[in-house]
């Protein structure tokens, strides 16, 4: 199954079809010290991923361990659609942390943070693949058909960071030791089988000319729709 998520109202044949936004998606990498991840994951699952759950428009959120790299960890957060992540109900909650938020927050090292739009969307998954693979590209390509060769894996995405959603007011951010980092657009590759992951991640990442492999993570967390 092939879905190419359109903001431009045009459609193939010439049918027009019904305007509607894009979905969204939160993403989020980090690495945390050893001797904190036991906070971390634990804040993770019993204040923050509830607390955005609550947010009008956040469907999902899934939380991942890097393969190669085990104090490496993802996040992404579904939404309804990038204005999602400006809302007011999710400005609100930035403007005010929790102290356990606090607390954690200068402990985050390597911070990699984008709001995006989801430019397509390849495969029949929908429930959280127990694998997931990133490439990061070098610009906004034309991917659709390479995703779509590679979607029996389970699903393919394409995500393109946006800046101006992305540097929204936050004052969480304040709490980190450094600025976060926006990455380049980038694809998502879920499933539940490791080698046809790594081997669809590879296969895109080499036909998009991606400039660093893939980094794969297994699923720690998953809850919402």
């Amino acid at each position: 199954m092939v879905q190419q998520n359109r903001a431009d109202g045009q459609g193939k044949a010439g049918i027009v079809p019904r305007m509607r936004a894009r979905p969204g998606l939160l993403a989020v990498w980090n690495d945390i010290a050893a001797e904190d991840e036991a906070e971390f994951n634990a804040w993770y699952a019993e204040e923050h991923v509830p607390e955005r759950l609550d947010i009008p428009g956040i469907l999902s959120a899934r939380r991942y361990r890097d393969a190669a790299a085990p104090s490496s960890y993802a996040a992404l957060y579904d939404t309804g659609s990038l204005a999602v992540l400006s809302s007011p109900a999710y400005l609100e909650r930035l403007a005010h942390p929790t102290p356990r938020t606090r607390a954690i927050m200068p402990r985050f090292r390597n911070m990699t943070r984008a709001a995006c739009e989801i430019a397509a969307d390849c495969g029949k998954l929908r429930a959280a693949g127990a694998l997931l693979a990133c490439v990061e590209l070098n610009g906004v390509p034309d991917a659709l058909q390479v995703l779509d060769e590679n979607a029996g894996v389970g699903r393919v995405r394409l995500a393109i960071p946006d800046a101006k959603a992305t540097q929204v007011p936050n004052p969480e951010a304040k709490f980190r030791a450094a600025p976060d980092r926006l990455p380049a657009p980038f694809v998502l590759v879920e499933g539940h089988d490791e080698d046809a992951v790594r081997a669809a991640a590879g296969g895109i990442g080499s036909a998009l000319r991606a400039p660093a492999p893939a980094r794969l993570y297994r699923l720690i967390l998953a809850r919402g729709a």
